[in-house]
């Protein structure tokens, strides 16, 4: 199965629909808030949202840039553009696009500014791909890029064993789970310049579904039990186990968002 394949598998009807009630928590609203106030976005210019699953941020840069501007955004699974189009039915200077981060359906130097949200860990040939956003950034435009490490995930239980089992099953569901630790040298590579990293971090000390943690565990679930030699009872006993935590005033959750931002010379 290829990376695209795999991508879209993950985000049938029903994965777009868990992904954008996790977006809804108020831990990823006010990760979505820090981001944006890193995207040095103005009224009138072109904008590019990348893999914009169910359509928040591309909503937000369409008011961001206002009616003279323009937003393209882009993403490879329909039931996400279809979640997004109906978010953003009111935003009148944004379009939809179906098309990956390999081929961009646009001219030479066209945007301003690009944001992008875990997307690239997603994508297996990387190289290509910023090579390709160069291609579609003005000169001297910014991108920012949202990419996640489960490695800083802290994620408190009883059995530390299974913990890590599950968690090295649920790295499997990208090529590059570790992405961070190598997109200051990939970007630099493809020409970007002027590299900065800030770390975002989520943090949830209760078990709740309103929270990301308690939003991703079903999702990790979902993929996990689907893997040679893992299944429903592995899952489902450290699901039990984690969720569980709450009854001790245990639970505790953290991990890094970690968000690049780079320029096009």
């Amino acid at each position: 199965m290829s990376d695209k394949d795999s991508t879209l598998a993950q985000f049938d009807q029903a994965g777009a629909q868990r992904l954008e009630k996790i977006y809804l928590t108020p831990d990823v609203v006010q990760q979505r808030e820090q981001i944006f106030q890193l995207l040095h976005v103005k009224p009138g210019m072109q904008a590019l949202d990348i893999g914009c699953g169910p359509g928040f941020t591309s909503l937000a840069l369409a008011l961001a840039v206002g009616d003279k501007g323009r937003v393209d955004a882009i993403d490879i699974a329909p039931p996400m553009l279809q979640l997004a189009a109906r978010r953003c039915e009111d935003a009148k200077q944004l379009s939809f696009h179906q098309a990956d981060v390999l081929h961009m359906p646009f001219a030479d130097g066209v945007f301003d500014i690009a944001l992008a949200t875990q997307v690239y860990e997603y994508v297996a040939d990387l190289d290509a791909a910023f090579t390709e956003l160069a291609r579609v950034m003005k000169s001297g435009a910014q991108v920012l890029l949202v990419d996640t490490d489960w490695e800083s995930c802290v994620w408190a239980c009883r059995d530390e064993t299974r913990m890590r089992r599950v968690m090295q099953g649920w790295s499997q569901h990208i090529p590059h789970p570790q992405l961070p630790r190598s997109l200051v040298q990939r970007l630099q590579r493809a020409g970007f310049a002027e590299v900065q990293v800030n770390t975002i971090p989520l943090i949830n000390l209760r078990f709740s579904p309103d929270t990301f943690s308690g939003g991703m565990m079903g999702f990790i679930a979902s993929f996990v039990a689907g893997l040679p030699d893992y299944g429903t009872q592995l899952v489902a006993d450290w699901q039990a186990d984690v969720s569980s935590m709450e009854e001790a005033s245990g639970y505790f959750f953290s991990l890094n968002r970690y968000v690049f931002t780079a320029y096009k010379p």
